[in-house]
């Protein structure tokens, strides 16, 4: 029986000693739990046969020593990127650089890749901040693992799962007279970008790169990528925004003074808030906080308190599955859930179009 499966009183990494007193190796290869007994219960000896051991099952055996440098920068030169995607991995890049820069590739493995994610906690990194960074180091992983002279090895493949699940924090409904506070502050185009994100429930990037020809009708088509589109029906406020949308000098139908579309719509939007937040405390009063992407919620609660239907509503959303939609629910009356699963014919795209702000209109 061994006397431990990590490492304790100071055994090495690799190394772990049985009650006999036998010291015996241990490494993870490809997912695989090798261990061999080195037959001595001398522990500089142990450490010699070790390294010996490891050397001989090493993943990286005759293969070229490269840097993470060397195989950061292979990944992003092979890489057909957006310029906004390129623009977040670089960022993301800066933080595993900053930990695994000095580093050769065959040292970042799993315990490695444990220490990054311990230190990236302390330093007040988020779960879905810590899995971009791994997401980050898989796609490097993944592509130079088919490059002659490197390891066919994915080391963020041998982390567990679990323990890097997102936490996703409930919707903190602000009251109605707190949202419209903010939109209040909002003027112009920005403004009708906001009140078309609640009106809709379309996401950020649905709506920037929304163009005037895909919304028409009373309809708007959202791109979720080149080749992956929903169409949704508008509300008679969503279809107010669209007409009072003046000819611009480009395709999108909301763009900037510059003619370009919205690229710091989360930034905007949180100087809004903060600003209104600052004129409330002014006044005695305390605004409840609002992220852009709450919109978002917020439309679908009202979709559902006035009377539309769960399943459509995961339609409208593009949610993958119903359960997504469904942590909806939590915000309305028992006899309103009970209408949102089983009622039909009074949601967006059937018999009726159902405003966040109540208003019904016939189709």
């Amino acid at each position: 029986m061994d006397k431990g499966k990590g490492k304790r009183g100071g055994e090495p990494e690799n190394l772990y000693q049985r009650e006999n007193g036998i010291w015996y190796g241990r490494i993870t290869v490809d997912g695989r739990d090798l261990r061999k007994s080195l037959k001595t219960r001398n522990r500089k000896e142990a450490e010699r046969r070790r390294e010996a051991w490891l050397k001989e099952n090493s993943p990286y055996k005759g293969t070229v020593r490269h840097t993470f440098q060397e195989a950061s920068v292979l990944w992003l030169e092979a890489g057909e990127w957006k310029p906004k995607t390129l623009e977040g991995y670089a960022k993301l890049l800066k933080g595993v650089e900053a930990h695994f820069g000095a580093m050769f590739w065959d040292q970042v493995n799993k315990a490695e890749l444990q220490r990054f994610i311990a230190a990236r906690r302390l330093a007040g990194s988020g779960t879905a901040t810590i899995n971009r960074y791994l997401t980050v180091i898989s796609g490097i992983a993944d592509h130079v693992r088919e490059l002659p002279g490197w390891p066919d090895l994915n080391p963020v493949k041998l982390l567990p799962v679990k323990p890097r699940k997102e936490k996703r924090h409930p919707y903190i409904r602000p009251p109605a007279s707190h949202i419209e506070a903010y939109f209040a502050r909002m003027r112009g185009t920005f403004g009708d970008l906001c009140r078309f994100a609640l009106e809709t429930g379309a996401r950020k990037d649905e709506i920037t790169t929304l163009k005037r020809h895909d919304a028409d009708g009373g309809k708007a088509q959202l791109w979720r990528t080149k080749s992956h589109f929903r169409v949704i029906s508008l509300s008679p406020v969503a279809r107010a925004i669209v007409e009072r949308q003046p000819a611009g000098r480009s395709d999108y139908l909301f763009e900037t003074s510059n003619g370009d579309r919205y690229k710091r719509v989360t930034e905007m939007w949180r100087e809004v808030v903060n600003r209104a937040q600052m004129m409330a405390q002014r006044e005695g009063r305390a605004l409840v906080p609002m992220r852009f992407h709450d919109l978002r919620h917020e439309h679908a609660i009202r979709y559902l308190e006035n009377g539309g239907n769960i399943y459509t509503l995961k339609e409208r959303l593009g949610h993958s599955t119903i359960r997504q939609t469904e942590e909806y629910l939590r915000y309305l009356t028992p006899e309103q859930a009970a209408i949102a699963r089983g009622q039909s014919g009074t949601n967006y795209g059937t018999h009726a179009t159902v405003s966040v702000d109540g208003e019904r209109e016939l189709v």
